[in-house]
């Protein structure tokens, strides 16, 4: 890093380019929305013996709209 060759020069700015790349968070929204099918999916059977489908689409209705 000391020496005053070009090479130096070179390596800090690959290094420079890598960490200007690097994301905050480890995954993306894709990754994320498979995540969250993956809890919600096996829950669901478990779900519909609770509550009737005619019930559970009147509750997501009213929270979408």
């Amino acid at each position: 890093m000391g020496s005053p060759d070009i090479q130096s020069l070179a390596d800090m700015g690959n290094s420079y380019e890598i960490v200007k790349s690097m994301k905050p968070l480890p995954f993306g929204k894709d990754e994320f929305l498979l995540l969250i099918g993956a809890i919600v999916l096996p829950l669901l059977p478990l779900v519909l013996t609770m509550f009737s489908m005619e019930t559970l689409i009147r509750k997501l209705l009213h929270m979408i709209l």
